[in-house]
């Protein structure tokens, strides 16, 4: 695949957790916990790169090229219950199946990056919800987490919400509009390692969430960030997600 003209520094950062074993993301992790304004450096770096440089001429879907048929578990109009420890079950409705930040990306099934949704809450259209799903029982919960805040940088800046606005959500994209993150997990690995790599992304995902909103541009901007268990196998058109943990 052709090295995308757009290769921010959070997309190196992808490239590069992907490729790393589960014992050197562990690492890895601990040492963003150690250094969280380096994971919020890159992170906007990452975000004005693409509010400089993303034409608007450019479309956000991809065009059928005639390729590989993927048969997608996630739709639009799909429902999502999500079942909470504490708190209120929840439901969103997907508002696109796998979305890829960049034409140049290729469906997110096939290259393991990208969304594999777009969703809104249930009453509430001010909250956009990007997903990613577990493409592997070897992708860890902070390999999602890292592929997600990729897509948020690359899909939030003013001109990307215009398009997901005009190609994606219908035209509604309110100007308070957040964003929820929801890592779906498919498979949980019962190692200790593993165990310990997603306790760790919890942790991260709260540290980076406080510190972004410390910014004065994106404070109020980023909701939720959830990782749940997906109960693959939607009956009605509904699919279940046990939370396993928010922030």
């Amino acid at each position: 695949m052709p090295v995308s003209p757009l290769a921010t520094p959070f997309r190196q950062r992808f490239a590069h957790a992907r490729a790393l074993d589960i014992e050197a993301q562990l690492g890895e992790c601990a040492d963003y916990l150690q250094h969280p304004e380096i994971l919020v450096m890159e992170f906007l770096e990452s975000y004005h790169q693409i509010e400089r440089e993303w034409s608007p001429k450019a479309s956000l879907r991809q065009e059928d090229d005639g390729g590989e048929l993927v048969l997608e578990p996630f739709y639009e109009s799909l429902e999502l219950h999500v079942r909470g420890a504490s708190r209120e079950d929840e439901r969103l409705v997907c508002v696109s199946g796998s979305l890829s930040p960049l034409p140049t990306d290729g469906h997110p099934a096939l290259s393991g990056q990208g969304l594999d949704f777009v969703g809104q809450r249930v009453g509430t259209s001010s909250r956009i919800v990007m997903g990613v799903a577990q493409a592997s029982k070897e992708e860890t919960p902070y390999v999602m987490l890292i592929r997600a805040l990729n897509c948020l940088a690359e899909l939030s800046p003013p001109l990307r919400v215009l398009q997901l606005g005009n190609e994606v959500l219908h035209d509604s994209v309110p100007e308070d509009a957040r964003f929820d993150l929801t890592l779906g997990v498919t498979e949980l690995e019962p190692s200790e390692t593993w165990t310990a790599v997603g306790e760790l992304t919890r942790d991260l995902a709260e540290v980076f969430k406080r510190r972004i909103s410390a910014e004065a541009q994106f404070s109020d901007w980023i909701g939720w960030i959830d990782c749940a268990e997906i109960e693959l196998g939607a009956s009605d058109g509904v699919t279940t997600l046990r939370r396993l943990w928010r922030v």
